[in-house]
């Protein structure tokens, strides 16, 4: 395993900032406002041969109030407990506070390697502000982790007191869950981790960055990715959690399958099926999950609507899987990764082109394309041109008169040959 290091501090110290610079790319939310990072957010860095993982915590607050602070406390307690060295940030510009004084404290009885950063330091001449933090009583380094002013003497440090690691870093398949808020995507993935990885709160949008996690499920590992609650655009106002869609969104595009979580009690519902297109249109495998199973009524009735919801509202996606689970009660919880397996093959499945043209001559004899401006439309030809999504290129006389209806023929005949289960398909049609 790698060596971890955890950076805490109060809110808005620059932890975040600090982060993303440590790993050198962006993966943190980074704004001036207190309290945007919640949960345990993680990253690999390097340096000077070495590789650390970083954990990114919540703010922490001395006399937490609201339930939600105090699951970020937790949470970064957590992140302190599994790390092998500290990194303790405080902030220049407002000096030693209460808060400072009582987290370091605190992390004293943990009896971890401790560094103690002060941040907002960009240059020799504001190196005068860590006079302020000497009642600490400990060693000091002045970063600026907006410019990385002094975070070159930080890092040789830690890097001298952790050990070498040559582990190979592996590639596991990724599985993004993505819902609406409180539809329970992190109770889910707290469920298959086994452990509160995430911060589970009945305040919708508490995920606000999209967190990876390893999963093991007997001798394979997935990269299970909770991802922020996707809303509509009007309550989207806030600045980070238009941050926090727009990353959803690149963790739809990079993942290898996405686990759709519906509210089983209230059905499918608008929002539901613009993030089912949002997984649409990426080209990504996926199942369908209705959670919180344990709580609906299952009379005739119930399952009459859901099964109408899902044939006119999902009407795209009639191919993904659909499984019905409690995250709570983790019913059925595991069921979904022999299904996101066979998603995964059938997604990077390859069929021959004399399959395919086999395939095509017997759709044509069911069923020719219908006449464009009074004239026929032929079909000569077909091959497989990609994977993750499949995707088809099929030559044409006239490619304009290739209705969508009669691409949805031709892929209900190709699944029920090839099946392509849980993936979408593509179809390109070329002028020959």
């Amino acid at each position: 395993m790698k060596p971890v290091i955890a950076i805490v501090g109060r809110p808005n110290v620059g932890k975040s900032t600090l982060f993303n610079r440590m790993i050198g790319k962006r993966i943190a939310i980074v704004k001036d406002t207190p309290g945007l990072t919640r949960d345990r957010i993680y990253g690999d860095a390097e340096w000077e041969g070495k590789t650390f993982l970083i954990v990114d915590t919540g703010g922490f607050q001395s006399e937490p109030e609201e339930d939600i602070v105090r699951e970020v406390k937790k949470q970064a307690i957590a992140a302190i407990k599994e790390s092998d060295v500290i990194l303790m940030l405080m902030d220049a510009e407002s000096g030693l506070m209460p808060a400072d004084t009582e987290l370091s404290n605190t992390l004293r009885k943990y009896n971890k390697k401790i560094f103690y950063a002060v941040n907002k330091i960009d240059g020799p001449k504001k190196e005068k502000f860590l006079y302020e933090f000497y009642p600490l009583g400990v060693d000091l380094f002045p970063v600026s982790a907006l410019n990385g002013y002094g975070l070159d003497d930080l890092m040789d440090s830690i890097s001298a007191v952790m050990p070498q690691e040559k582990q190979e870093k592996a590639e596991y398949p990724k599985i993004a869950v993505v819902g609406r808020p409180n539809v329970g995507k992190s109770t889910l993935v707290n469920s298959l981790l086994g452990e509160e990885r995430m911060i589970v709160s009945p305040v919708p949008g508490t995920t606000r960055d999209a967190v990876d996690s390893i999963c093991k499920y007997y001798t394979k590992k997935y990269t299970i990715i909770d991802t922020a609650g996707i809303r509509k655009k009007g309550k989207m106002a806030k600045t980070f959690e238009k941050y926090s869609f727009m990353r959803t969104v690149r963790n739809i595009e990079s993942c290898d399958v996405a686990l759709i979580l519906f509210d089983a009690v209230e059905g499918v519902v608008e929002m539901d099926q613009k993030i089912a297109n949002l997984v649409y249109d990426a080209g990504k495998g996926a199942i369908i999950l209705f959670n919180k199973w344990d709580l609906t009524e299952k009379t005739a009735q119930f399952l009459k609507k859901l099964q109408h919801e899902l044939q006119y509202k999902l009407w795209f996606m009639r191919y993904a899987p659909i499984l019905t689970i409690s995250a709570l009660n983790r019913q059925r919880v595991t069921k979904l990764f022999p299904v996101v397996d066979e998603i995964i093959a059938e997604s990077a499945k390859k069929i021959s082109t004399h399959e395919l043209n086999d395939f095509l001559s017997e759709s044509l004899s069911m069923q020719q394309p219908p006449m464009y401006k009074g004239r026929e439309v032929k079909l000569y030809y077909i091959t497989q041109a990609g994977v993750k999504p499949p995707c088809f290129i099929i030559f044409a006389n006239r490619k304009e008169g290739i209705t969508p209806e009669y691409i949805r023929f031709l892929e209900k005949q190709l699944r029920e040959r090839f099946l392509f289960k849980g993936v979408p398909v593509r179809f390109l049609i070329r002028q020959r």
